[in-house]
């Protein structure tokens, strides 16, 4: 039994003695995050969080957390986190707990989930929310000191490739994203098998989902498009909900555009807010019929839906 195992059960005695009246649910709920994925507890960064997640858990089960009942912001306060975190890993928390059983019986699959990587995901947006991310050269600074803390965590070379390139610094902007693709790559590769499943449900596999995303449209547009339709096919095989939106850059390719860009321009809102999403879908559909060969059984799945 892990020493963060023991934190989290005795918090969640505690907490479960003062305001639940002895309620045995959410040391069931350890028990079974202990038994089907171990490894979230022996790689929380702060068990305390996991513990206020558990208990935020079983306060939505039973209808007692929001207005008139145990908000974030007072489960946050007993456990010293903050009420965004514990919405975030209370989400994992529920995944694990609840959505997984028809995952659990295809052992023949390699599905793949990060560990959480908290405190450099919180330093990560309390960068970008910061008043000084104009600073080119400061911030530069900043994420390659991120990087450093935690080298698979992949938001930071994403950023960072942007600010050498707003910096006119080509050359590292080429090997920052080179780095980061390898790195990711690296973490999920089950000798040489990429993830049957990389589900974007676990927000721990998200900045993996982006890293990857993001250095396929890079060769993409710097010509290399077979590698980078290898690369996108692989996140919609591993993910069907294409969360990513990795379906309409095969379709793309496929039909010839040069880059993520080029194809969106075709897209953009007349007053610049995003794309006009019932123009794509319509695109998408239509140009697909002509690459069943290709995106068949994606087609196929939509319709079983």
């Amino acid at each position: 039994m892990t020493n963060n195992y023991k934190i989290i059960e005795y918090q969640l005695r505690k907490y479960s003695f003062e305001f639940l009246k002895v309620s045995q649910e959410p040391l069931n709920m350890l028990e079974t995050l202990n038994e089907t994925n171990p490894q979230m507890i022996t790689d929380a960064q702060k068990p305390n969080l996991l513990a206020a997640a558990i208990v935020y858990t079983y306060l939505k089960r039973n209808s007692l957390n929001g207005r008139g009942g145990i908000t974030t912001k007072a489960v946050g306060e007993y456990f010293g986190v903050k009420p965004t975190a514990i919405t975030q890993k209370t989400f994992d928390v529920e995944f694990r707990l609840y959505g997984m059983k028809d995952r659990l019986a295809e052992d023949e699959k390699y599905e793949f989930i990060d560990r959480d990587r908290f405190e450099v995901n919180e330093l990560y947006w309390e960068f970008l929310e910061s008043p000084e991310a104009d600073d080119v050269k400061k911030n530069i600074k900043a994420l390659k000191s991120m990087i450093k803390k935690d080298a698979n965590f992949f938001d930071s070379y994403i950023t960072l490739h942007e600010y050498y390139l707003m910096d006119g610094d080509f050359k590292n902007a080429i090997k920052i994203i080179e780095q980061g693709f390898k790195r990711a790559i690296d973490l999920i590769d089950n000798n040489g098998k990429f993830p049957d499943e990389l589900p974007w449900g676990f927000m721990e596999n998200r900045h993996i989902i982006r890293m990857i995303f993001n250095f396929a449209m890079f060769i993409w547009a710097n010509d290399d498009k077979e590698l980078a339709l290898k690369m996108f096919m692989e996140l919609l095989k591993s993910n069907h909900n294409d969360n990513i939106g990795a379906r309409y850059s095969i379709v793309a390719i496929l039909e010839g555009f040069n880059s993520q860009e080029e194809y969106e321009e075709q897209f953009e809102s007349e007053d610049g807010m995003g794309l006009k999403y019932e123009a794509l879908e319509e695109w998408f559909y239509k140009s697909a019929e002509k690459h069943k060969n290709v995106l068949g059984w994606w087609l196929d799945l939509e319709e079983e839906i």
